[in-house]
């Protein structure tokens, strides 16, 4: 078959070519200068008292015990079970009532005439309702937060003690209403005896008196990191519906959306957002915001951890309520892998701005959300690449009082150090080690001069 004459001629073709590219350039530049956005002014501001009935993770999913022990007559141990597992348990079972606080000279210690029990260490409380959160009931506490609750038998009767922040003791009865099993709540370790330790603020937790050995975790973040697919998703989630939210301040590995008011930026370098200035003060809300509509509010906006992440141990719990300068509080949910709690070195982000790769932190002022950062770490198999010998427990308080650092420290916590690695093969190591609460951060107790942590800011004001 003879070939077409033009197609004889290939330069005839390549210049056919050439010119269709330039006038496609041409029509494509002329339609972005003459393109302008639609902007109209925002006519309602975010109202943190929208959120999603259908929420699949509700509050007392997520607020659960920082720690559980069992007691058995003079010794403590380390429970079987997880403290979720726990706190489960006490509502399948339990209702309370008669709770009130005990008469002033009848007052004994929290431990005083019980030989069996359970101890909860209670996270510390947004509000003393927390406790409703784990034990159902018609009771009130008075605005009083609860520490520490003991649940333990009495003359064949169910009893319930509790001793508040002020450090008064609140006792009541328990009511056995459901139908769980009330004996695992007693399943200790005995191989793991625990330790009580009472810091200068009167607060209590428990360490092992042996050092355990943890494994060395590995991990890839396997997370969408692609900018567009990234604002795509803040753009459903943050503005739904919304027809003002324009890219603004494009960046080789920053992204950034706003309707005006709002703010949603994503920094692909950290695999970290954030969502502030959610609204401004307004009188239409005068009631406080509680633990219960933080916890909703974090359902709306983004959730808590993938399915995936949840079955290889990875989850977010309510970790504490960080006072902050201008009336600003910031509620903290911490990452925890298998159970351990996980720190990190905060590192520069969006702005000149910190975040800590290991929190999800929701700021308010008292009556609205203004602010959500958090990373979006997604695995979906954790490697243990060795194991690590911890110290003993009684090594690491002597290691803070001889170096006078023990009156600053308010809790002592086995955990994991997150180092994130930001180049293509995105992966993650947790490093085990004991962990101290000392002058309100969270630092290795065998690393006080080494490991910096910056404080989280707030943006640009």
């Amino acid at each position: 078959m003879e070939r077409p004459r033009f197609l004889a001629k290939p330069e005839l073709v390549k210049s056919l070519v050439l010119l269709t590219l330039i006038v496609t350039s041409i029509v494509q530049t002329v339609i972005l200068w003459d393109y302008h956005p639609k902007y109209q002014s925002v006519q309602s501001e975010t109202q943190v008292a929208t959120v999603d009935e259908s929420l699949q993770r509700q509050a007392r999913q997520v607020i659960v015990p920082a720690q559980t022990v069992v007691h058995e007559n003079n010794a403590v141990f380390a429970t079987k079970n997880t403290p979720k597992q726990i706190m489960r348990v006490i509502r399948e079972s339990f209702e309370a009532s008669e709770f009130k606080p005990l008469a002033v000279k009848n007052v004994p210690s929290l431990y005083a005439g019980v030989d069996e029990a359970v101890e909860l260490i209670l996270p510390e409380a947004y509000y003393a309702d927390t406790l409703s959160y784990m034990l159902p009931g018609s009771y009130s506490l008075s605005g009083k937060v609860p520490q520490r609750a003991l649940i333990f038998m009495k003359d064949d009767t169910w009893r319930i003690r509790t001793i508040m922040s002020d450090q008064s003791l609140w006792e009541g009865r328990l009511s056995k209403v459901g139908q769980g099993d009330v004996n695992s709540l007693f399943l200790k370790d005995s191989d793991r005896s625990m330790r009580r330790v009472t810091y200068t603020d009167e607060r209590v937790n428990y360490i092992p008196v042996v050092g355990p050995a943890m494994n060395e975790l590995f991990a890839y973040d396997v997370s969408q990191i692609q900018i567009s697919a990234r604002l795509d998703w803040m753009r459903d989630t943050f503005f739904p519906g919304d027809p003002n939210v324009q890219e603004v301040d494009p960046a080789s590995s920053v992204g950034a959306l706003t309707n005006g008011i709002s703010v949603a930026e994503y920094d692909a370098k950290l695999n970290a957002s954030r969502y502030r200035n959610l609204s401004r003060n307004s009188t239409e809300q005068e009631s406080v915001i509680g633990l219960d509509t933080i916890v909703e509010f974090v359902n709306f906006h983004g959730g808590w951890v993938d399915e995936t992440s949840e079955s290889q141990g990875l989850s977010l719990r309510f970790d504490a309520v960080t006072p902050a300068n201008k009336g600003f509080e910031t509620t903290v949910f911490r990452f925890h892998v298998n159970g351990f709690p996980v720190f990190s070195q905060r590192e520069a982000f969006i702005n000149n701005d910190a975040v800590d790769l290991s929190t999800l932190r929701v700021e308010n002022d008292g009556t609205q959300v203004r602010s959500i950062t958090r990373h979006h770490l997604e695995i979906d198999r954790l490697i243990s690449v060795g194991t690590t010998q911890l110290a003993d427990g009684q090594d690491v308080v002597d290691t803070l009082v001889n170096a006078g650092r023990f009156e600053n420290v308010t809790e002592i916590r086995l955990g994991y150090e997150i180092e994130y690695n930001e180049d293509t093969s995105r992966y993650v190591t947790f490093s085990p080690n004991w962990f101290v609460r000392e002058a309100g951060r969270w630092i290795p107790f065998d690393q006080p001069e080494d490991w910096t942590e910056r404080m989280m800011y707030r943006g640009l004001e």
